[in-house]
């Protein structure tokens, strides 16, 4: 026996493959192959840095290895929990420092059109790129413009506005956003109302957990170049007395679970137990 455990043991006590479990098939079914569109609900998600899809043709789920910092990730497992045995697709076709402007001049609704042939629903997460580049007003237009070819393109589409990021100022912040973003966000309920869009305000909820104590919602900064952060509390004894370290407006893992169970939320609010399909 001795001599057994005295070798070279490539597998150290694993069996051939993962064992299959509750876990290990969900997930392994998660990031395989994608139902076909077709004859699924399609679902998309379009806005900026808080989203970050990063791939034109559309984020798709379990695309990169951190699992943790992708939306669709988080939306799909909800989303199995919440309307088991319906076939979905999700893609991501936000941006880091995309714009709904940009998304216009770009042409990105024509390229989604590539990707799906149908979609039900959009979330559009549109606002702190947007308030910095071109102001309130403008960044409304936009919104609206993009709404507005969304519908054109896709027929019987379901668009969800969303709000973002509430920062936790001064204790987890440098300088307060909030006043800057806060008529933004105003203006964005009042179109989705006027309009008869769907919302998930994210501000408001974000404020909410944090005055409820659950502030723990965004990623630590590194003052580098490269946008480098820090995902978790691993540091926080060393620099969580100071406001910088936390000057960092991403929501990180936790948070995007949170906002995944706001969406699932609003879906089972506007579609009942059944994932509409075109």
């Amino acid at each position: 026996m001795a001599d057994t455990y005295d070798r070279p043991d490539p597998k150290q006590g694993l069996r051939g493959d993962w064992p299959l479990t509750p876990y290990t098939k969900e997930i392994r079914e998660i990031l395989g192959p994608e139902p076909p569109p077709q004859t699924s609900c399609c679902i998309a998600y379009l806005g900026g840095c808080t989203v970050r899809g990063g791939d034109p043709k559309g984020a798709r789920v379990g695309q990169s290895n951190d699992l943790a910092g992708e939306a669709q990730f988080h939306l799909a497992v909800r989303l199995r929990r919440a309307f088991p045995g319906q076939p979905f697709v999700i893609r991501n076709f936000a941006d880091a420092g995309a714009t709904a402007g940009k998304f216009l001049e770009q042409g990105r609704v024509a390229m989604m059109r590539e990707v799906l042939p149908h979609l039900e629903i959009a979330f559009l997460r549109f606002g702190i790129a947007d308030r910095k580049a071109e102001g309130i007003s403008k960044t409304v237009e936009h919104v609206t413009a993009l709404c507005d070819l969304l519908t054109r393109t896709f027929e019987g589409i379901r668009i969800i506005l969303e709000t973002d990021m509430w920062v936790d100022s001064p204790r987890h912040y440098l300088w307060d956003r909030n006043p800057r973003l806060a008529p933004l966000y105003e203006r964005v309920r009042k179109l989705a109302t006027e309009r008869g869009y769907s919302m998930v305000d994210i501000f408001a909820k974000v404020e909410q957990e944090t005055r409820n104590g659950n502030w723990d919602l965004r990623l630590r900064a590194l003052p580098v170049d490269g946008k480098a952060s820090i995902g978790d509390d691993s540091f926080d004894q060393f620099f969580g007395e100071d406001p910088a370290f936390f000057t960092d407006v991403h929501p990180n893992a936790r948070c995007l679970g949170l906002i995944a169970e706001w969406e699932v939320a609003k879906l089972k609010e506007l579609f009942g137990e059944t994932l509409p399909r075109i």
